[in-house]
């Protein structure tokens, strides 16, 4: 499926958690996603893995949610650098959710090492 632009992941990105919300099963996004990613060939697959990074860093909590799955299932180590980074800035940061978004983190970088 060579060609695959950072718009046209996002456009399926979109239909398919548009088609999960209305299901009212918001895990359909990531499965789906998961078997599309699977099925990219070497140079897609680059250009989803810069797109699942920058997820991690500047999108939303689906986005952010879809893009540590497909890391963690995958293997993307290319994430690696970025996601010891957000680890990092966890250090200092407060919240209800920081504890479980550190716990997450950490597993998915003992992973991909």
């Amino acid at each position: 499926m060579s060609g695959l632009t950072a718009n046209d992941f996002e456009d399926v990105w979109a239909q398919f958690d548009i088609e999960a919300q209305s299901a009212k099963f918001s895990h359909e996004a990531v499965l789906r996603l998961a078997q599309f990613y699977g099925r990219l060939d070497e140079e897609d697959r680059q250009v989803v893995d810069r797109i699942l990074t920058s997820w991690v860093i500047n999108g939303d909590a689906r986005r952010r949610f879809d893009a540590l799955a497909l890391i963690d299932e995958f293997g993307i180590r290319s994430a690696l650098p970025v996601l010891q980074s957000v680890l990092t800035r966890l250090e200092d940061a407060a919240g209800p959710s920081v504890r479980t978004d550190r716990a997450k983190l950490e597993r998915i970088i003992a992973r991909l090492k």
